[in-house]
């Protein structure tokens, strides 16, 4: 691979999410879970992000475009959360 190809692989590396399980470009914002994603990813620019077709969870730079979780999802979540009756 020429020097000109691998600039661009790494360009796009830092611009477009493609998942590596299925290959799909739509990604959503995670939720920080554990303290280095909480402090010490955004450190190194990086955040969780989601495949929104395979749900496989990956760090990806914070430059790379992804959606934020629909407000239906966050309270299908929170309610999840709540302890059962």
């Amino acid at each position: 691979m020429s020097a000109r190809g691998r600039a661009l692989l790494w360009a796009h590396f830092f611009s477009h999410f493609i998942c590596h399980g299925c290959f799909s470009e739509r990604a959503y914002l995670s939720r920080p879970r554990t303290f280095t994603e909480k402090y010490v990813l955004p450190l190194l620019l990086l955040r969780p992000v989601r495949c929104a077709d395979c749900y496989q969870r990956s760090w990806r730079p914070l430059s790379v475009a992804a959606r934020r979780r629909s407000p239906a999802l966050e309270a299908i979540t929170e309610l999840s959360h709540l302890p059962k009756p």
